[in-house]
């Protein structure tokens, strides 16, 4: 399979998984799978971007972007409904408090859930799509990026790059910990789906950088989740679900521990 009909084959899973996601958003896998068709193209693109010019590159990135940021808070609520949800299981007798809680949360979410369902919302969400499919029709890169070696040295450069950032990072700056997980992700896709023009030895890479993605994935979602909860501590008038709030954020926050990847 060339790389254009590997990049085509993942735009159609991103229409699949948004037609399933209307057909059925109250179902939490169906905005997670939406997501994850959206990443992966854009990680492809990423990958691929010393072959693609400037603006072309710019373009994908940017509509892709947009596109995915639609559903970033309701994916959000998810992942804290669901830590929360942990949480509960862990320490059911911490009261009776933990319906009302998840009575709001899931309101929060059909809230959210209806922002994207819209006629606007599908409007734009449809007009990128259509953007990122005749770019992807008109796609042209620099040289014949189906023969020779671009993709192996651009694989192992990625990959020596990411593990030095690993190597430098500092665990406390979100900032950084996200980037490097976007560039995890990248690898692991680009491994993946061009997987023809990877050399097989280079896979055991992959593993690594999974490994990593997960790492700072955990990281990433308990800084999230734990100003979601602040913040709705903050906004409660209810002294204990304040107190339950700031219990959960700071339950979070500790359960995240670094691991050796090597």
């Amino acid at each position: 399979m060339s790389v254009k009909e590997v990049l085509q084959q993942q735009y159609q899973q991103i229409q699949s998984e948004w037609l399933r996601y209307q057909n059925n958003p109250y179902e939490v896998e169906r905005v997670h799978d939406l997501r994850v068709s959206i990443r992966t193209l854009r990680g492809l693109i990423k990958f691929l971007k010393p072959a693609l010019s400037t603006s072309i590159y710019n373009q994908l990135n940017t509509d892709l972007g947009e596109f995915a940021q639609h559903f970033s808070d309701l994916r959000d609520l998810d992942v804290l409904i669901a830590k929360v949800g942990e949480y509960a299981y862990q320490y059911p007798e911490d009261g009776t408090i933990y319906p009302e809680l998840f009575k709001q949360l899931q309101h929060r979410r059909v809230e959210k859930m209806a922002q994207t369902l819209t006629e606007e919302s599908r409007v734009i969400i449809e007009k990128y799509l259509d953007k990122v499919n005749i770019t992807l029709k008109d796609l042209k890169f620099a040289g014949e990026i189906n023969q020779g070696n671009m993709m192996a040295k651009e694989f192992k450069r990625r990959d020596r790059k990411l593990m030095k950032q690993y190597h430098n990072l500092d665990f406390q700056n979100y900032e950084r910990v996200h980037h490097v997980r976007k560039r995890a992700k990248t690898l692991r896709y680009s491994a993946t789906y061009f997987a023809d023009y990877v050399p097989k030895k280079e896979h055991k890479r992959v593993k690594r950088a999974k490994k990593i993605q997960d790492i700072c994935g955990a990281i990433t979602d308990a800084h999230v989740i734990k100003h979601q909860l602040q913040d709705l501590a903050e906004k409660t008038t209810s002294q204990s679900k304040h107190e339950m709030f700031m219990k959960i954020a700071d339950y979070q926050e500790n359960r995240v521990a670094v691991k050796d990847v090597f």
